[in-house]
């Protein structure tokens, strides 16, 4: 009983009115003015995040673009290999026609002069049994 005499009590009369003490008015402020501080930096550190996360994406659709036109290249790139692949085949196939045609050629210009060479026996021989006759 004797605590509840002694300890200081204070009543409001007016409801309009709270009354603190001064150092308790100063905690008071000061705790409501880091709340708004806090207030305010968790909106901006919100804005901040959600900016990242827009240039997040931003880079997630350009990586996969990359990727995308990579695998491009690297189809380009097998498609040309194929390319000069049955190309040199090709070539490889042509370049032996060519020579067979070559041997072809000189055996046909062999013959032609030793039928050149015949004819010109042959009329030779001709007009030899003309002359003597």
């Amino acid at each position: 009983m004797l605590l509840i005499l002694s300890s200081s009590s204070f009543s409001q009369t007016d409801t309009n009115r709270i009354c603190f003490s001064y150092s308790k008015a100063k905690l008071i402020a000061l705790d409501l003015v880091k709340g708004d501080s806090a207030i305010a930096e968790l909106k901006i550190a919100n804005k901040m995040i959600w900016q990242l996360n827009e240039k997040i994406d931003a880079q997630d659709s350009l990586v996969t673009l990359y990727v995308a036109k990579e695998q491009n290249y690297i189809g380009q790139v097998s498609n040309y290999d194929q390319i000069v692949t049955k190309q040199k085949t090709i070539i490889t196939g042509l370049e032996s026609d060519v020579e067979k045609l070559n041997r072809k050629n000189e055996r046909l210009k062999k013959g032609l002069k030793w039928l050149g060479g015949g004819f010109v026996a042959s009329i030779l021989t001709i007009i030899t049994l003309v002359a003597i006759k």
